[in-house]
This record gives structure tokens, sequence and C-alpha cells, in this order.
């Protein structure tokens, strides 16, 4: 049976974490909230240096905390610290997300402006507990060359002569009528679009997607088509000035674990 974090229970998810430690692919510390998962940064069996602890590493990526998510202001990238107070199901599908990236483009850091839970004394919604992800960037080096995205940089304010405004937003009167632009024929040509698509492309099989409940992974949604969950900067809703829609994530990628609200 396929594991699609969405679709499973928390205490299965506590079970698959298990295996994880077991196969020693992530460590996990104490946690103080009850039903919340908090990782422990380490190096994996792979790594130099066998079993040696890494701040930040879930199986073989270093999760770093970058809030303004712009190359240029890489001084503000913070250390590697492993998330923590995690629904358990979001922490097993950002242990595959981290295993995933590093196995098939070779990250070794990934950037996010959001990942840990504060629930029940801060934010009450995924996430506050702990349930939600947004996505800034990642960086690593596939074959000896170095890869390096950003959503803002590499995705959102691109420019794509015909179809967007110089600074990447979408003109006015487009409405829901959005696709992928790093697809479209005047797009720059870059790796980037190949790298977005293939987080795209996990995130709308094991996180959330069209619907808050367990759903099949058959018929997942495209970039520029009507997720629910998945917010970017090419997605159909619109909502200027607000926390909401496409114009709110021109420079990361938001995909959850259950509902927004509270659960």
């Amino acid at each position: 049976m396929t594991l699609i974090p969405r679709n499973i229970s928390k205490n299965e998810a506590l079970d698959v974490l298990e295996g994880f430690v077991n196969e020693e692919l992530i460590r996990l510390e104490p946690t103080s909230v009850a039903g919340r998962v908090s990782l422990d940064g380490w190096r994996p069996p792979e790594g130099k240096e066998p079993g040696k602890r890494e701040d930040g590493n879930v199986a073989g990526t270093v999760v770093r905390f970058w809030g303004a998510g712009r190359k240029g202001t890489e001084n503000q990238i913070q250390s590697g610290v492993a998330p923590d107070r995690l629904d358990p199901r979001a922490a097993v599908a950002l242990v595959l997300l981290c295993q995933t990236l590093h196995t098939t483009w070779g990250i070794s850091e990934l950037y996010h402006a959001g990942i840990s839970g504060d629930f029940p004394t801060g934010r009450k919604d995924c996430h506050g507990q702990g349930r939600a992800v947004d996505f800034v960037g990642a960086r690593g080096d596939l074959a000896g060359e170095e890869v390096y995205f950003t959503v803002f940089d590499d995705w959102g304010k691109v420019h794509v002569p015909g179809l967007t405004k110089r600074n990447g937003d979408w003109p006015a009167g487009t409405g829901s009528n959005t696709s992928y632009r790093l697809l479209d024929p005047a797009a720059p040509d870059s790796l980037a679009t190949v790298f977005f698509q293939d987080i795209y492309d996990f995130v709308a099989v094991n996180y959330q997607d069209r619907k808050d409940v367990p759903e099949d992974d058959d018929d997942p949604t495209a970039i520029g088509k009507m997720s629910r969950f998945i917010m970017h900067p090419d997605h159909p809703a619109t909502a200027p000035g607000t926390a909401h829609g496409r114009e709110a994530h021109k420079g990361h990628m938001h995909f959850q674990i259950g509902v927004t609200g509270t659960a």
C-alpha cells in the first residue's frame, strides 16, 4: 500500500515515524505538547560521519528558516533547526519531502518561512498546529553542479512576455485564468521549471489538494488549476492586499495536512 500522509491517522503516523527512527532516517526529541512530534536534527548514516548529530538535518536535508526567502538576503538565513510540535502526519510528510529532495535533487538545505507549530499558546490554525509548510526554497548539489532555487526569484518574480507583468504579477483582469508560467514557450529555459513541478507533484499527492479529508492520489491538480489548499505564485485565486490568493504567495508555496482552521 502506498503511504499517503494526508490519508493516515495520527496513530498510524506515529508508527511510521517509529519505523523511520529504526531505519536511522530521523531522530525524535521529547515533546511537552500531547499529540505533537518534535524532530531532532542529526546526520543519517550515509553522511561523512555516520550517526553524528547535525542541527536541523531531517532525512539528509537541513531545514532552515528564511523569512525573506529572496536571493541577496542570505545573511538572514537562520541556523538549521529540526521542526518541533508537528502533527504526526505532517511530520511524516515532511520527512518524505526532505528525503525525496535529498535523493533526487541532491538538496542539502530546505528553506521555509514557517513549519513548527505553536499551538495552543500561539496560532490556532493549520500553522499553529504544526500541519502546514511555507516553502521558500532549497539548495544543494546535483551531479557536481549547484542547484539553488527560491520561489520568489525563480518563479514568482519571473516575467513572461505576453503573460505576466514585468514584476511577475499577473495582470489585472486575469482572474482565475492562470497557468504554470514557467512552462510557457516565452518563459526562460530553467531547471527551476522541473524542480517546482516536482515539488508540486509531490505535494498534490501527499498533502491536501482538493479536499480536507482523505482523497485518492490518482487525480491531483496541476499548477495553475484550482487546488483548495496548495498555494503558489500561479494559483487561480486572486486576493490583492490580503493574506490569501496568489499575490500573497509570490514568494512561497503553502501546503498543509488537514483543515485550514483548528482541528
